[in-house]
C-alpha cells in the first residue's frame, strides 16, 4: 500500500465517521422526540394528580367544617364514599404515571444503548485510522509524506491532505468526547427516571393502603347501620322519602332527556342544522341497541337479593316500593351497559351512592346504583355490553350489590321482564 493510498484510506475513514456521527444524531433526535412525547403525558398526569389532591383537600376542609355538627351514619358513610372515590382516582392516575415512566425508561435505555453502540463504532474507526497510519510496523510521519512529493503541485496536494487529516482527527476526538458526554448524561437521566418510578410505586402502595383503611371504615359504618335500625328509625324514614323523591327526579329527568333526543331527531330529519350530528349519532345507535336488554353483570357472579315491587325495606323494615332490582355481587364485579345509549348522569347521591343512568332508544333508560366507582362520563355514548363501572356498596346500602332500574317513558318497570339472571 502506498502512502498516498494510506492517506486516502484515512480520509475515507474520517468521512465514514462523520456520516456515522450524523446518522447517530438523527436516531437520537427520534429518541428525544419520543421521550418528549412521554414526558408530555407525564406532565398532564401530574397536573391531574394535583387537581385530585386539591379535591381531596377541599373535601377534608368540608368535613372538618362540619365536625361539630351531629351527623347520622348515612352522612358519615357518604363522606367515606366520596373520599374513597378520590383515592381511587389517585390510584388510577398513579398507575398511569407508572406505565408512562416504564415507557420513558425503555426509551431512555434504547437511547443509551444507541449511544454506547455509536461510541464503540467511533472508537473502532479511530483505531483503524491509527492502524492505517502505520505501514509495515513503521509510523508514517507527515514529514515523510511531504519529502516524497514529486513536484510543487504534489507538495501542495499533500499539505492539503495532511491538513484535512488533522482537522478530521480533531473532529473525531471531539465526536468521541461528545459521545462520552451524552452517555454520561443519558445514564444520569435513566437513573433519575428509575428513581421516579420507584417513588411512584411507593406512592401507589400507600394509596392502596389508604383505600383499604377507608374500606374498613365504610364496612364498620355498614355494621352501624344494621345495629342502629331501632334507634334511627326516624332518620331512615327521612332517607327512604329521599329515595322516593330521587326516583321521581331521575324518572322526570330521563323523560325530559328522551324528549330532547326526539326533538333533535325531528330537527335533523327536517334538515335542521347544527344538532343533526348529535341526533344522527343517536339514531345510528338504534341498530346496536334494538336487540333487547343485556343482564348487567357477568354470568354466575350474582343473584337477586331484592326484587322489584313492594317489599320490606332492608334498613327501615317498612313495607315500601322498590323501584328496581338488587343484584348481590362482590365488590369490584364489572357492570355492563344493558343497552347502547348515552350516559345522562354519572354522579353521587346519599341514596344510590355512585350511580350511572343511560338513555336508550325507544323511550327506555337504565340506572345502575351503589357502584364502587364508574368509568363513564355524562354525554358519553356507550355500547351494549361495555363496562361502565364496578359493583360496590356506596350510598344508601348495607352490602355489596347493584341496584338496577329500567325506566320506560319516565316510569319504572320490572327489570326481570327484560333480562334474566345468567
Amino acid at each position: 500500500m502506498t502512502k498516498r493510498r494510506v492517506i486516502i484510506s484515512v480520509v475515507a475513514i474520517f468521512l465514514v465517521a462523520g456520516l456515522l456521527f450524523g446518522l447517530g444524531a438523527s436516531i437520537l433526535q427520534a429518541f428525544a422526540a419520543k421521550s418528549d412525547e412521554i414526558k408530555d403525558e407525564l406532565s398532564s398526569l401530574q397536573d391531574e394528580a394535583d387537581n385530585i389532591k386539591e379535591k381531596k383537600q377541599a373535601l377534608q376542609e368540608e368535613i372538618n367544617a362540619t365536625k361539630s355538627e351531629t351527623k347520622d351514619t348515612v352522612q358519615r358513610k357518604s363522606e367515606i364514599d366520596r373520599s374513597m372515590e378520590l383515592t381511587r382516582e389517585e390510584i388510577t392516575n398513579t398507575e398511569s404515571q407508572i406505565r408512562s415512566y416504564n415507557k420513558l425508561i425503555a426509551a431512555k435505555q434504547d437511547e443509551l444503548d444507541t449511544l454506547i453502540e455509536q461510541e464503540q463504532k467511533l472508537t473502532d474507526l479511530y483505531q483503524k485510522r491509527l492502524r492505517n497510519m502505520e505501514e509495515g510496523g513503521t509510523k508514517v510521519s507527515y514529514w515523510a509524506i511531504l519529502f516524497k512529493s514529486t513536484d510543487f503541485s504534489d507538495l501542495l496536494e499533500r499539505i492539503d491532505m495532511i491538513q484535512e487529516i488533522e482537522q478530521s482527527d480533531r473532529q473525531m476526538l471531539e465526536n468521541l468526547k461528545e459521545s462520552a458526554r451524552k452517555i454520561a448524561a443519558s445514564r444520569e437521566d435513566l437513573a433519575k427516571e428509575k428513581l421516579a418510578l420507584e417513588e411512584q410505586k411507593d406512592l401507589l402502595a400507600a394509596q392502596k393502603e389508604e383505600l383499604n383503611v377507608q374500606r374498613e371504615k365504610a364496612d364498620k359504618l355498614l355494621i352501624e347501620l344494621n345495629e342502629e335500625l331501632s334507634e334511627l328509625e326516624d332518620t331512615f324514614d327521612e332517607y327512604e322519602q329521599m329515595e322516593d323523591s330521587l326516583v321521581a327526579q331521575i324518572a322526570a329527568a330521563e323523560a325530559e332527556y328522551q324528549a330532547q333526543l326526539e326533538r333533535e331527531r325531528a330537527q335533523a330529519s327536517s334538515g335542521g342544522g347544527s344538532s343533526s350530528s348529535g341526533s344522527g349519532s343517536s339514531s345510528g345507535s338504534s341498530s346496536s341497541s334494538s336487540g333487547g336488554f343485556l343482564y348487567p353483570l357477568p354470568a354466575g357472579t350474582s343473584y337477586v337479593s331484592c326484587a322489584y315491587g313492594y317489599r320490606i325495606h332492608p334498613i327501615t323494615g317498612n313495607y315500601s316500593f322498590h323501584s328496581g332490582v338488587d343484584l348481590a355481587a362482590s365488590t369490584g364485579t364489572p357492570i355492563y351497559a344493558s343497552k347502547s345509549g348515552y350516559v345522562s348522569a354519572a354522579t353521587y347521591t346519599y341514596v344510590y351512592g355512585n350511580y350511572v343512568t343511560i338513555t336508550h332508544d325507544g323511550g327506555y333508560s337504565t340506572l345502575y346504583g351503589h357502584m364502587d366507582y364508574s368509568i363513564v362520563s355524562p354525554q358519553q355514548y356507550v355500547e351494549q355490553g361495555q363496562i361502565i363501572g364496578y359493583v360496590g356498596s356506596t350510598g344508601w346500602s348495607t352490602g355489596s350489590h347493584l341496584h338496577f332500574t329500567i325506566y320506560q317513558g319516565g316510569s319504572t318497570v320490572n327489570p326481570m321482564n327484560y333480562v334474566s339472571v345468567r
